[in-house]
């Protein structure tokens, strides 16, 4: 019994204790690689969540920017508009000004004719003492010549 306790004992102090404390060993170190693989894992969670995050934010900028920019377009097509219709506006002040200096032109131009006519009228009416019939053909002639005058003008 004494030779069986000293083989245990020598047994346990020689195999028992240096493969309880490899086994130890061997523990601690499996044990720290999945704490450091836990670590990791942790890490690259908050990475994966920190990208996650630059993209939501990369995405609002762009769809900020894009708003922008759109509204930037708008305000300069607004601008566009108003400026065309500006131009537009100045454009047929001017066509009607022109319009009615032309209308006075006319009018002007037919005031003398008339005039004109007038004079040749009194004259022919002064040179020869008509009768009635010759007074009111003097008067149709200058009427026609009127006409005349004023289709003219008129093309």
């Amino acid at each position: 019994m004494i030779n069986f306790i000293l083989l245990v004992a020598l047994i346990y102090r020689l195999l028992y204790k240096p493969v309880r404390e490899f086994l130890d060993k061997r523990t601690q170190e499996i044990e720290g690689k999945i704490q450091s693989a836990e670590e990791k894992e942790a890490a690259a969670d908050d990475l994966r969540l920190e990208l996650e995050k630059q993209v939501k934010e990369n995405r609002q900028r762009s769809r900020q920017f894009l708003d922008e920019a759109e509204r930037r377009a708008e305000n300069i097509q607004e601008s566009l508009l108003a400026e065309a219709k500006k131009e537009s506006q100045a454009l047929l002040r001017r066509a009607r000004e022109e319009i009615r200096l032309e209308k006075e032109k006319a009018w002007a131009e037919l005031k003398s004719e008339v005039a004109d006519l007038s004079l040749l009228l009194a004259s022919k009416v002064i040179q020869e003492n008509l009768d009635q019939e010759k007074h009111q053909h003097l008067i149709e002639e200058t009427l026609t010549r009127l006409d005349g005058a004023e289709k003219e003008e008129s093309l």
